[in-house]
């Protein structure tokens, strides 16, 4: 016998109005804005900022999704504000800590660039990407806000395969020979491109898991997942699968659920270590499989990595760390000292404004405190174990350990979606 299905963050169930149950009509004057309007305005935001290479100079170059992020928390602000629903405590927490360590910053005595722009992505942009993400959540509801990052999938994926057939110059970073391979879409690089695809399937998957809103024909959606994991191998990025595999872990070993979805928790703790198991075994075996020019990872690989590459990075970056590791050294020194460190630390050349492992350029950079900023961040979210709480934080940990995300909107507006998550209706 089915169960009825919960809705805690819908404002009413489906079918039903407050019309209905209670007699009572809201004013126009006190009504909120509809759903449907709120849909609206994350579609904005989560289809913009998949169109990284999108800029507007306005005297500096402006992303198209920070101005439609921008536009939908100032009318998220205003709609709390009139509601007297506003979330203080949540708002005026991230943004103080990007005033604490843009102060550190502002102190700091070593060589820095652009540290402006870091300073305002700290104290306005995250900010505003993590508010945004924590009220869409309950205004929107689990069901609906599950079929908008589908169709926000669907959006940069077809783009991305697009765009590899028939590029167009105005939606596509160029980027060296050596580094133009693989599905990247409109992203700044094929990282990018699979830290997207993976992060909106297991967090629309998690929506539908823990909530139980499934429509009667599975398959397109289905399709669709199939679909992306097939996008996110051809970006060749080897992160996304170690992400993945270790947030279903996390998963089965530390989602508690609610009352009301507790059998969830419980049926779906073994079903998802399952998942990584099985995904590990298809993984090495479709790697094995691969001719040898084209293999997902081996052996020789990873020592070029370690030894050329990003080891070779982080070798030089912790050496830094310790020159000053309680305070840092200030936003920006990364791309002032590595623009002119030796090429062959590939990707760590000049213009780079960040190290691969996100909690270390943080350390570099802020010192302890951007250390506990970033990681205190993750505990408190992750501590509301919910569904998309734990498959999202242990998502963004293993994956900013090997790749910049740290600095994108989406780490932040999902880190705020988690958190609603996990603190249940508000």
């Amino acid at each position: 016998m089915n169960r009825p299905v919960a809705y805690p963050y819908s404002p009413e169930p489906p079918g039903m109005s407050m019309a209905t149950t209670t007699g009572y009509r809201p004013s126009i004057a006190t009504a909120p804005m509809g759903t449907r309007s709120w849909l609206l305005c994350a579609w904005a935001v989560l289809c913009t900022l998949t169109l990284s290479a999108v800029k507007i100079p306005v005297g500096f170059d402006l992303r198209l999704g920070q101005i439609a992020l921008a536009g939908t928390f100032f009318v998220l602000l205003l709609h709390d504000m009139h509601r007297e629903q506003l979330h203080w405590g949540a708002l005026l927490s991230v943004t103080g800590c990007g005033l604490m360590l843009s102060a550190l910053s502002l102190f700091s005595n070593y060589p820095q660039a652009n540290e402006l722009t870091f300073i305002v992505k700290y104290v306005v942009v995250y900010p505003m990407a993590f508010y945004t993400g924590m009220r869409l959540l309950p205004l929107i509801g689990a069901g609906r806000l599950a079929v908008l990052l589908e169709l926000v999938l669907v959006f940069g994926t077809v783009l991305a395969v697009a765009l590899f057939f028939h590029p167009i110059p105005a939606l596509i970073h160029e980027r060296p020979d050596y580094l133009s391979y693989g599905l990247k879409g409109s992203f700044w690089e094929q990282g990018e491109f699979a830290f997207f695809s993976g992060l909106f399937l297991l967090a629309a998957l998690a929506l539908r898991l823990e909530h139980r809103h499934w429509p009667r024909r599975r398959w397109p959606i289905a399709l669709l997942y199939v679909f992306v994991v097939g996008c996110a191998l051809a970006s060749y990025n080897k992160t996304i699968w170690i992400a993945l595999i270790g947030a279903c872990l996390a998963a089965a070993l530390f989602y508690r659920g609610r009352p009301h979805i507790s059998d969830v928790a419980r049926v779906w703790a073994l079903r998802l270590a399952l998942i990584a198991a099985v995904g590990a075994v298809a993984l090495t075996a479709y790697n094995e499989w691969l001719p040898a020019g084209e293999k997902l990872v081996t052996a020789a690989m990873l020592q070029n990595k370690w030894d050329n590459e990003r080891g070779a990075a982080l070798r030089v970056a912790w050496d830094l760390i310790m020159q000053a590791p309680l305070l840092g050294h200030g936003f920006g020194f990364v791309e002032a000292y590595f623009g002119n460190y030796p090429s062959e630390i590939i990707g760590l050349g000049s213009g780079s404004a960040q190290l691969f492992n996100v909690y270390l350029d943080l350390w570099l950079s802020a010192g302890i405190p951007g250390v506990v900023y970033a990681l205190g961040m993750l505990i408190v979210v992750f501590s509301g174990r919910s569904l998309l709480s734990v498959l999202v934080v242990s998502y963004l940990f293993v994956f900013a350990n090997a790749n910049p995300v740290g600095q994108h909107e989406y780490y932040h507006l999902f880190l705020g979606m988690a958190f609603a998550a996990g603190r249940g209706p508000s």
